[in-house]
């Protein structure tokens, strides 16, 4: 079991990038291609980042207000018991919800370009186990496993920048800042879905150790800025590696620059695996934390034990083989979008006002 009791700036750091930077990567230079339709897409990254912060000042705001307890314990503080596990039902559906999505997405990419032969369940139901079995050893070893492999997933996406940039075209980035700024800031908010994870913050509250709120909002801004840089730096790569006309209709538009690489005479051809390799990582980790603050909401709303892995496991299973197929469950994105807003902006925004209406805090 864990014995984890506190966290520190670098795995608080740690945890918020690994929760974001997910299928976002993947998905999100086709979706802003699509939205903003210029090489001025990374505008509308930094403009996300930017609100971010915003909002996850709130977030700093209420874990420092009540020191010690998580969001399922805020909630029924702040707004009662009933309507404060009504919040907390939700906030369950949520997680369940976004790791779900995370889990079929990313089980396509493996079937589409490592295992194309292997069963849809028997990806998704290996995964799972694997996240289930990290989770039930307790939040320390979460958190010793993201800071583990961190180095190496940022390694990997350092190789991969580095071996894309000779592709680069530059005509395709350009011109810079020619476009519609407005258009592209209001688009943005395709950018919201990569970001999100920051939240989590009110779900490791008790392993943090009380500290002002300064310091605990440079970590989550920290955390939200490096990840801005890596969807930057990724997103200018795939515009100038295949154009904007050609981003707009490629599903998986990361991978396939990866793809693109070539070394003539080298022994290793498919570099898109060292790009995959990493972002599994990654992606693991992102699945891992929805998946913990699911199971956790659940334990804080039943005070139920071990069932309730079990049976959110078996959820997270069978709501990510209900789609069809991969164009289904991108359609839901944008209403994973709106429940997203809800949980993590709606609910906390109505939390923080009604503690300070109330002038109310948390003494541990």
């Amino acid at each position: 079991m864990s014995d984890l009791r506190q966290l520190t700036s670098i795995q608080l750091i740690v945890i918020f990038i690994s929760a974001m930077i997910g299928v976002g990567i993947i998905l999100m230079p086709r979706d802003l291609a699509n939205a903003v339709n210029s090489p001025d897409l990374w505008v509308s990254i930094i403009t996300g980042a930017f609100l971010m912060c915003l909002i996850a000042t709130m977030y700093v705001l209420l874990v420092t207000r009540y020191p010690g307890l998580t969001f399922f314990d805020m909630s029924k503080k702040i707004a009662g018991r009933w309507i404060g596990t009504l919040i907390n039902l939700f906030f369950i559906f949520y997680c369940l919800i976004v790791a779900s999505y995370i889990l079929r997405v990313t089980t396509a990419i493996i079937k589409n370009y490592l295992l194309d032969t292997t069963p849809l369940y028997v990806i998704i139901g290996s995964f799972l186990l694997v996240s289930l079995y990290l989770i039930s050893n307790g939040p320390g070893d979460v958190v010793r496993f993201f800071q583990l492999y961190f180095p190496v997933m940022m390694f990997m996406f350092l190789i991969l920048a580095l071996l894309s940039i000779k592709d680069v075209d530059v005509q395709n980035v350009r011109p810079v800042l020619q476009s519609n700024l407005l258009t592209t800031v209001t688009q943005s908010k395709i950018t919201f879905f990569s970001f999100i994870g920051i939240e989590f913050l009110m779900i490791f509250s008790p392993l943090i150790k009380k500290k002002k709120t300064r310091n605990l909002a440079l970590s989550v801004w920290i955390s939200i800025i490096v990840t801005a840089v890596i969807y930057v730096i990724f997103h200018v790569l795939t515009i100038g590696v295949l154009g904007i006309a050609e981003l707009k209709e490629i599903t998986f538009p990361t991978i396939e620059m990866a793809k693109s690489i070539e070394f003539q005479g080298f022994f290793f051809e498919r570099f898109e695996l060292i790009f995959i390799f990493g972002w599994l990582i990654t992606v693991f980790t992102s699945f891992t934390t929805y998946t913990y603050g699911m199971i956790l909401g659940i334990e804080k709303v039943t005070k139920s034990g071990w069932w309730c892995m079990a049976g959110a496991g078996l959820l997270i299973f069978t709501v990510a083989l209900y789609p069809e197929g991969l164009t289904e469950v991108l359609d839901y994105s944008s209403h994973i979008q709106w429940i997203g807003a809800v949980a993590v902006i709606g609910f906390p925004a109505l939390m923080l006002l009604i503690s300070l209406m109330r002038r109310q805090t948390h003494d541990t």
